[in-house]
């Protein structure tokens, strides 16, 4: 009798929860959207994306959302139109009991500007483009390279890997250079020099004697008394006095 009585409570209080739930969603649906959050995630200082811009996605899929049913409302569509933005890495939308549509928007994040002969833009972390903005410039690492090859992308993926490894080298070089041999030079934040890299190989060693050589050598000597630092030749870095 007990199991008997312990099955039908059982059985009870799952049609109980399935109504109310079905009640609730309907409910839900009936509520009309009266505002929209936009929230555009600004960390690492970046602004190629603000509500404007989000708000004007929006009104290329429906003219206005405010009064519109949730049931209406389809958060998936919007979503993914917004994430299809050049420059927005994820999208997403909530709808709230109070009526209000959430939508919550992370930028891509660039870690180079490219230029090559024909044309500029940014480079994020998978070495994918990311269009210029006119409402924003990002400071980052510049890139000069005549075209963006395949074997281009994966040495910049391979520098980039090893300088975010590095705060005072990351901090230090500014700008990379490929010339038509794709032979590597980088320009320093401080001190009038070039630095002559060569190819990618053993680029974390010359990258580490680079570093050792800034803080043992032109500490001593002078940040300005060369011309450019040598760093092709193994275990040496040799340098060009101005």
């Amino acid at each position: 009798m007990k199991k008997a009585f312990n099955l039908l409570f059982f059985l009870l209080s799952c049609i109980l929860l399935t109504y109310l739930l079905v009640m609730s969603t309907q409910n839900r649906a009936k509520i009309k959207c009266d505002e929209i959050s936009i929230n555009v995630d600004v960390t690492h200082d970046l602004h190629f994306i603000d509500a404007e811009i989000v708000t004007d996605l929006l009104l290329q899929i429906e003219d206005s959302l405010i009064g519109m049913p949730y049931e209406d409302i389809n958060i998936y569509l919007l979503e993914e139109f917004i994430t299809e933005h050049p420059n927005i890495e994820k999208a997403e939308l909530y709808l709230s009991n109070k009526g209000t549509l959430s939508i919550l928007v992370e930028q891509r994040k660039p870690i180079a500007r490219v230029y090559t002969q024909n044309q500029s833009y940014y480079l994020d972390s998978k070495i994918k483009a990311i269009p210029l903005s006119e409402k924003y410039s990002a400071r980052v690492p510049l890139i000069y390279c005549n075209e963006m090859t395949l074997k281009i992308k994966g040495m910049i993926r391979t520098i980039f890997a090893i300088l975010e490894q590095d705060p005072f080298l990351k901090a230090q070089i500014t700008a990379v250079e490929f010339d038509e041999n794709d032979e590597i030079t980088m320009y320093p934040r401080i001190g009038n020099h070039k630095i002559i890299v060569g190819n990618v190989h053993r680029l974390a060693e010359k990258l580490k004697n680079l570093k050792m050589f800034y803080q043992k050598g032109l500490n001593k000597v002078g940040w300005g008394s060369y011309s450019s630092i040598n760093l092709k030749f193994d275990n040496q870095v040799v340098c060009t006095k101005r």
